[in-house]
């Protein structure tokens, strides 16, 4: 059915989002902390369930916390990560005890047999006091694991890796009963996702680690999600592994995901070694269009390309008949006369907000792209700040604190 635009217009319902980050890349509490108290300014962005507790979801995505995690490192007489071939994986396992076992024994094991190290489990902090009684109900065991990398270098063959492993996982527990309540909210060397069926007021609370002075980040995106196509699931708070999503991706079910799986046995590229098979499928139509698009997203950056370039022919801009860009930036507009006939448009409205890893020849692990775009239809706007202090603030809307001490370079 064709989607009549006066009832899109008309459409109130839309998450929260939103990004905070130091251009100098110089991280700091005082980020996670904005992030935190911009999210909880965020709640009315979001649906709750009738225990007035239970929320759509909420989450933040942040660089990995180093600092945090090698003190743990230390208590457990671990020793020190080495950040440059270490991952970190956020995991929901099963609630039961016995499959949680088993759901990490599966896990060890399919690292193991890539040829990766498991450093350590570590269990999440959190106080389940505040989680409303229908997300207590389905509320994951939550636990954080730490693998060596041994035989790549490069941190784009690095997260390539990883990301093939989290697929052997997947596709090793989808027999088994429990294999739905497993998921990895993340899997890198560079970021790291906290999520929850949570109200964004709360999620600060929960995840007692965001509370610690040495949880430092130089960057912060974060959501606030209005459950409309999929009902609320702790899996699908966002941010997802790679983007944080405003709106909807009202194509999806008429044409991308079939489209991709068409195009499964034919998709190749040599960084994958061969190894294409193992990463398949692409797609997942149990779940949400914000999860299809995160992965879509994420194969094709894992795949050589960068974040801005993926997104960009995956949801591009309107640009026919835009003259600052025809004028200005033809190769622009070349680049997307050439892409629209290699991947359809994932239509929202949609705006999207990315990290990812950005490979320099001088300091290969250190610097991050953070962004955000807009689809064509232009219905989930987002407002910018750049301070002299050199931070940009990113949000869905009217900023949420007071910056008057701060004076601005940009804004719109």
């Amino acid at each position: 059915m064709v989607a009549n635009l006066d009832d899109i217009i008309s459409e109130r319902g839309a998450c929260g989002v939103g990004f905070i980050a130091n251009l100098d890349n110089k991280a700091s509490h005082e980020v996670v902390k904005d992030a935190l108290a911009a999210l909880s300014c965020m709640e009315h962005r979001g649906g709750c369930g009738a225990d007035n507790d239970s929320g759509d979801g909420s989450g933040l995505m942040t660089s990995i916390p180093w600092d945090l995690f090698n003190n743990w490192a230390k208590e457990q007489r671990i020793g020190s990560f080495d950040r440059l071939h270490t991952g970190v994986g956020m995991v929901f396992l099963p609630k039961d005890d016995d499959l949680m076992k088993e759901a990490k024994t599966v896990i060890d094991n399919s690292f193991k047999q890539e040829g990766l190290e498991v450093l350590g489990w570590r269990p999440v902090p959190v106080d389940i006091s505040i989680v409303g009684y229908y997300a207590k109900e389905t509320m994951p065991n939550i636990q954080q694991v730490f693998v060596r990398v041994v035989k790549e270098e490069n941190i784009d063959d690095i997260e390539r890796e990883l990301y093939i492993c989290r697929k052997l996982i997947e596709r090793a527990v989808k027999s088994e009963t429990w294999g739905n309540e497993l998921y990895f909210c993340s899997l890198s060397n560079q970021t790291i996702v906290y999520k929850g069926m949570l109200r964004s007021e709360v999620l600060g609370n929960f995840y007692l680690d965001l509370k610690s002075d040495i949880y430092k980040s130089p960057f912060a995106i974060y959501h606030r999600r209005y459950s409309t196509n999929t009902s609320p699931r702790w899996p699908l708070a966002q941010p997802m592994r790679l983007l944080g999503h405003n709106g909807e991706i009202n194509t999806i079910q008429v044409g991308n995901l079939n489209w991709m799986q068409s195009r499964e046995a034919s998709l190749k590229s040599p960084v994958w070694r061969g190894r294409e098979n193992e990463i398949r499928p692409f797609g997942n139509p149990k779940a949400s269009d914000s999860a299809n698009l995160d992965s879509t997203a994420e194969l094709l950056i894992r795949s050589g390309r960068s974040a801005e370039e993926s997104l960009m022919i995956l949801v591009p801009e309107a640009y026919k008949n835009h003259p600052t860009l025809m004028i200005k930036y033809p190769e622009v507009v070349d680049f997307y006369n050439y892409y629209k006939g290699q991947m359809e448009a994932w239509d929202g409205p949609a705006l999207l907000l990315f990290s990812s890893c950005l490979v320099t020849i001088t300091e290969p692990m250190m610097e991050k792209t953070v962004g955000a775009c807009l689809d064509r239809n232009g219905l989930r706007p987002a407002r910018y700040w750049r301070t002299i202090d050199n931070v940009v603030y990113v949000a869905s809307e009217v900023w949420f604190k007071s910056l008057v001490a701060q004076i601005f370079l940009a804004s719109i």
